[in-house]
């Protein structure tokens, strides 16, 4: 009979699978980081906790906010909640590009009701109304009518920002379907990993993913950068 295969780690093995950059990393540490409402994995029916990969890299997170950074327990928690609600606070964001590497970004990050978005997030509901219009955001049907997916919530920032450029929705819609070209891209290139299924495939995928996208991204950055400098040579 197969062994079944997990899709989580437990506390033990996220411990040892930490403990090359953290070695004074202990369970009674994570227990105890989970009591201060900092992390928040997931319960089997009898009661294990079940860590995946987005809940290691909010783990590690944490780890490296305390280390590098001298960060209390109460500011870090202040700051997850921003980062939850798809705010990066700047202070932060060294941290979390440094940790995305562990897990997709905002794979499981919260939905945020339509009506509460002004409050939570600081944006209108008619400009987050007008982006899913263009196809820039999706909004989902939740417990309290339509709601904006995590995945969008940091797309809606970047655009709303983007305003004081002069740049509007319909003007991002390139910007989507740039997206979706690359991301079907990416899809081709890593194809034949998706065929195994188990822990250890979906992490190597995910490792590599990010890599390429880390590429891709300096690739499409350069490129903007020359073309621009060809645009503009008498103020380059």
């Amino acid at each position: 009979m197969s062994a079944t295969v997990r899709d989580y780690l437990t506390i033990g093995e996220v411990v040892e699978k930490l403990s090359a950059a953290h070695p004074d990393l202990t369970i009674s540490k994570v227990r105890f980081l989970e009591e201060e409402r900092l992390i928040s994995p997931e319960r089997t029916a009898g009661g294990y906790r079940k860590y995946r990969p987005a809940d290691v890299q909010r783990l590690e997170l944490v780890l490296r906010l305390q280390k590098d950074h001298f960060m209390p327990l109460s500011v870090i928690r202040e700051k997850l909640d921003d980062l939850d609600h798809g705010k990066l606070p700047p202070e932060i964001k060294p941290a979390v590009e440094q940790s995305e590497a562990m897990a997709l970004p905002l794979d499981d990050a919260e939905t945020v009701p339509l009506d509460r978005a002004p409050d939570v997030l600081g944006l209108p509901t008619a400009f987050i109304r007008e982006l899913a219009s263009f196809g820039i955001v999706t909004l989902v049907s939740g417990e309290r009518g339509e709601e904006l997916p995590g995945p969008d919530i940091r797309v809606a920032h970047t655009c709303w920002e983007l305003r004081r450029f002069g740049i509007e929705p319909r003007h991002m819609r390139m910007y989507e379907t740039f997206a979706e070209r690359e991301a079907a891209f990416y899809q081709q290139i890593l194809m034949p990993s998706v065929r195994h299924r188990t822990p250890e495939a979906r992490q190597k995928l995910v490792e590599t993913l990010v890599d390429l996208m880390s590429k891709t991204g300096e690739l499409k950055d350069h490129m903007i950068r020359r073309a621009v400098s060809s645009l503009f040579e008498d103020i380059a």
